[in-house]
Order: C-alpha cells, then sequence, then structure tokens
C-alpha cells in the first residue's frame, strides 16, 4: 500500500464519520448564513458596513480547508511511521481462513474473527479483526481464478456485514 492509497482510502472513511459529516453540515450552514449577511450588507448598504461578518466567514473557510489539510498530513504521518503498511502483504483466501505473508513472517486468522469489512470502492477491502485495526486488501491485485465476487462472498458466507463506501 502507498502511502497516497493509504490516505485517499482513510480520508474518505474519515469524511463518512458522523461526527465528521455533522461539523462539515454545521461549518456549511454558519458559512451560508454569513455569505447571506454579506450580500445582504453590500445590497443594502453598497459596502460592507460590518467588516466582522466578512472576517468571520473567511475564518470559517479557511478553518474549513485547514481541518482537511490537517487531517491528510496526519494520515500520511501515521503511515510514514507504521512500517508495518509499508510492507507487502500476499494474501490467500480460502472458506474458512485469511492468511497473509510479508517479509516479517506469515499470520492467519478465520472468518469468523473478523468484526466488520468495508469496501472502499472500487479498489479497497478493508477486514477488521478487532475495532482498532485492519487488513488492506488491494483489490486491483487479486489474481486468477480468484475474483472479488468470490472474496465478497466468502466474507458474506462468514456472516461478515459489508459496509461499501
Amino acid at each position: 500500500m502507498t502511502a497516497d492509497d493509504f490516505v485517499v482510502v482513510n480520508f474518505r472513511l474519515w469524511r463518512q464519520q458522523p461526527a465528521t459529516r455533522r461539523n462539515y453540515w454545521l461549518l456549511g450552514a454558519a458559512l451560508l448564513l454569513l455569505s447571506i449577511a454579506v450580500a445582504l450588507d453590500v445590497v443594502q448598504n453598497h459596502r460592507i458596513s460590518n467588516p466582522s461578518t466578512l472576517a468571520f466567514l473567511a475564518v470559517g473557510v479557511l478553518y474549513g480547508l485547514f481541518r482537511m489539510s490537517l487531517v491528510r498530513y496526519q494520515l500520511r504521518r501515521g503511515y510514514e511511521r507504521n512500517a508495518v503498511l509499508r510492507a507487502p502483504t500476499d494474501f490467500t483466501f480460502d472458506v474458512e481462513f485469511l492468511r497473509g505473508q510479508t517479509s516479517n513472517g506469515r499470520f492467519e486468522a478465520r472468518w469468523t474473527t473478523m468484526r466488520r469489512a468495508v469496501w472502499v470502492k472500487p479498489n479497497w477491502l478493508l477486514l477488521y479483526p478487532t475495532e482498532a485495526a485492519c487488513y488492506y486488501v488491494d483489490l486491483r491485485r487479486i489474481q486468477a481464478p480468484a475474483a472479488l465476487e468470490q472474496l465478497l462472498a466468502l466474507v458474506r458466507e462468514a456472516g461478515i456485514a459489508v459496509r461499501e463506501v
């Protein structure tokens, strides 16, 4: 997994979080109201008579942009600090197990131990054995005879709910 892939996948997940959506919805509503106030001020007075409204509008826009940039920066920094993410992992799947092999060793996990799965369309399937960690499966690298449909069928047969993002 590259740093860019990691940032793209996790930024999409961050944007889907209810708290993030609520925060940006409130910010958008506040910016809309401030924009209306500035527009009404210009229409009524032919100038901006209250510069503090314009300043609040600018601060709100800068906050939204800064927060998104900060999240991307933190994700990239987290990737750089995590050597496991940079190590290539070869996965194999069968009816009972998910197996992986890296330069550091091998691991296997039963499908029944997976708590959830998230399909970050179109290229990534994230399999969560715990709430805090996941296996990143690059769907572009699945080799024949395996296919995306077969992998998703294995996941669903194990009773794992697949959320699509």
